[in-house]
């Protein structure tokens, strides 16, 4: 088995002064992919949002690659090796696709060891390349598929170990969202791992080796997701659809 990437223990997150998940345990082992299912409100993006430092923890240890990260300021963590899409996509409106994509580097480029700005951009229009003749379009003026494109492709701005992705293809049309696993698949085979929120768990097992499953701030189970999918009360759970 490979070596853990990403260890949550006890990762108990606090939103406007109320504990919203309550004891998360979560591995991400390294070059794996691995998907966090729950419905509407069932606390993946407040776990999301706890490995970022975006939202407080009240208790819990974030640990990437070995080194504790729990403390870290919000805007050092994507230095470390973590990509994070946002489930609002969370773009720079006024700014073009390929700004949007350099802006991570100017920040924080120099702190990832990135010495080849153009070539890390170009790595991602040849990945996405649907937006490659997009590249001077401002963001707000792209369709909802490339603005999650878009989200995704800065979030590997800073050539991270590990993407962090929240709904990813909550609210697309069908075959938007085919090719999105597409991207998604072929991000893999990069090598980066990848830790994915998703309401509608139809789309887990195409893309991820593992699954966990959250309800009321708490993994419920976890493991093989053809295995998991398979269950009536997880079947019924996944029903509710929705972000949260």
């Amino acid at each position: 088995m490979s070596d853990p990437l990403l260890e949550l223990e006890d990762n108990r997150a606090i939103v406007e002064g109320f504990e919203v998940t309550h004891g998360i345990d979560l591995t991400v082992n390294e070059g794996e992919a691995v998907a966090l299912v729950g419905r509407n409100g069932a606390g993946k993006t407040s776990t999301f949002r706890g490995v970022m430092g975006l939202t407080p923890l009240k208790t819990g240890s974030v640990r990437y690659n070995g080194e504790e990260i729990t403390e870290l300021p919000p805007e050092v963590i994507p230095t470390r090796g973590i990509g994070y899409q946002p489930e609002n996509r969370d773009l720079f409106t006024g700014m073009t696709v390929e700004e949007n994509f350099r802006l991570p580097i100017w920040s924080s480029g120099k702190a990832r060891g990135i010495d080849d700005e153009d070539a890390m951009v170009e790595s991602i229009f040849e990945l996405f390349e649907e937006l490659d003749h997009r590249r001077d379009t401002e963001v707000q003026n792209l369709s909802g598929g490339q603005a999650k494109m878009c989200a995704i492709g800065r979030a590997m701005a800073l050539d991270p170990d590990l993407l962090i992705l929240d709904e990813p293809l909550e609210g697309l049309a069908p075959i938007v969202v085919e090719n999105l696993k597409e991207y998604l698949r072929a991000i893999i085979d990069r090598g980066i791992s990848v830790l994915i929120a998703e309401s509608n768990a139809s789309h887990v097992p195409e893309i991820v080796d593992r699954m966990y499953v959250i309800e009321r701030g708490d993994i419920v189970d976890s493991g093989d997701p053809d295995v998991l999918l398979q269950d009536e009360e997880i079947q019924e759970m996944m029903q509710g659809g929705g972000g949260g």
